[in-house]
């Protein structure tokens, strides 16, 4: 049995998820990782690379009708938020090896062995990643919810099968990059999962999606090769609000914006040589995109300085 992490590219996001890849290579040996590509141009790029330990998947092979109109109504984000729980259920069905079928957005990085989360919680059927907002957001919490869809684990039981049907039939009905009636995208659905399903925890590991969000509870630092925030290991950060402007240089669009030597440099610089890698192999492709109400905010810095 293995852990079955799992992400949605599109070409947008691929440099970023491909560097998530070999971050999880590095620090964690068990694990299949299964990629959505939303595009042809994620697929060709992933394939072409030959990753270990990776299955590529695309939508249609979801087998919901469903999907299909979504993807024409909704905007990118919004359908691959829509994406989510389907995939997840699909895994857990399709691939009997999978434990823990483990949705990661793809601006994560794991700097230490992720396994730490599941020796540390045993019983549970669902685990949730609590925003942990700093005080001055907490209203946040209110808009956008509890709990952080970037990173969510379903161990294979039948409890995550309802779930992820319940969350599939919400995400259908309503995904919006927007607040309304109480809901936002596929995230503040995850609200009421504790009072639907038993097992269902938020995690509890120290060092566990830490974000822009709420890293001003943290302090930094390396010790003998390893990351750590405080005085745990930081098992993964979420580089939210990140974007890649070029080979060269990185815009921080959330939070404080401030670079932070301890986690932007290595992250930056291991998606550099992705992007060097990729180049390679393929150099018509260009997966540069800040989002227009983006493009006038935030500081942008230099990989490496």
């Amino acid at each position: 049995m293995q852990n079955g992490f799992c992400i949605i590219l599109s070409k947008y996001r691929l440099y970023q998820g491909i560097t998530l890849y070999h971050s999880l290579a590095y620090n964690y040996g068990n694990f299949k990782l299964f990629i959505l590509c939303v595009d042809d141009e994620a697929y060709q790029v992933c394939d072409g690379l030959h990753l270990d330990n990776v299955i590529l998947l695309r939508p249609e092979e979801l087998n919901d009708g469903r999907l299909a109109a979504a993807k024409h109504s909704r905007r990118l984000n919004e359908y691959c938020w829509t994406l989510k729980p389907f995939f997840l259920e699909y895994v857990l069905n399709r691939y009997s090896f999978v434990h823990n079928a483990i949705y990661v957005d793809a601006d994560i990085c794991f700097f230490n062995d992720p396994s730490l989360i599941f020796d540390h919680q045993k019983d549970y059927s669902i685990l949730l990643s609590e925003h942990d907002f700093l005080e001055k957001n907490s209203m946040v919490e209110r808009t956008c919810g509890k709990y952080n869809s970037g990173l969510i684990v379903f161990k294979r039981c039948n409890t995550s099968m309802s779930a992820l049907r319940w969350w599939s039939e919400r995400c259908i009905e309503w995904c919006s990059d927007s607040v309304e009636d109480g809901r936002f995208g596929d995230q503040k659905y995850l609200d009421s999962m504790p009072h639907l399903f038993d097992g269902v925890r938020s995690i509890t590991t120290p060092g566990v999606n830490i974000a822009p969000w709420n890293e001003g509870k943290y302090s930094f630092s390396n010790k003998k090769d390893k990351v750590f925030a405080n005085n745990s290991k930081l098992i993964c950060y979420h580089f939210c609000g990140l974007r890649l402007i070029n080979k060269d240089s990185f815009a921080l669009l959330i939070g404080n914006q401030k670079l932070n030597p301890t986690i932007h440099t290595p992250y930056t610089l291991v998606i550099q040589e992705t992007i060097s890698l990729i180049e390679h192999s393929f150099p018509n492709f260009n997966g540069y995109f800040v989002e227009s109400h983006f493009q006038d905010n935030g500081n942008i810095y230099k990989i490496g300085r």
